[in-house]
């Protein structure tokens, strides 16, 4: 299981958790899981990569094997660097890395 780095903001009481390992949210959705973590340039530029991709793939068949082969690399890509990008994006924003919240354990009685 990978782990996770904790980002809060100054002012605001919220708390976010960001993997550091592979993100199969990047590879799987691609630019619909950089728009849920509100991540818009790296969203247009999923999404503009994507396309080319896709409009590659309607010019001939060996276009289209090279275009399906950028497409799965890339979607590889996004997948490694995903989360790396998520936390960049967090902290352009303000927030700073703190210690994971602790939870106190439970006795059993």
């Amino acid at each position: 299981m990978a782990e996770k780095i904790y980002l809060r903001h100054p002012g605001k009481d919220e708390t976010v958790a960001v993997g550091t390992g592979f993100s199969w949210g990047a590879l799987l959705l691609g630019f619909v899981w950089a728009m849920s973590k509100r991540m818009w340039f790296a969203t247009f530029v999923m999404l503009a990569v994507n396309t080319l991709l896709f409009f590659s793939g309607l010019w001939g068949e060996t276009i289209g094997t090279i275009g399906l082969v950028l497409s799965v690399l890339f979607g590889v890509a996004c997948g490694a660097y995903g989360n790396q990008w998520h936390r960049w994006t967090l902290e352009q924003r303000g927030y700073v890395v703190v210690q994971p919240p602790v939870h106190p354990q439970r006795r059993a009685t």
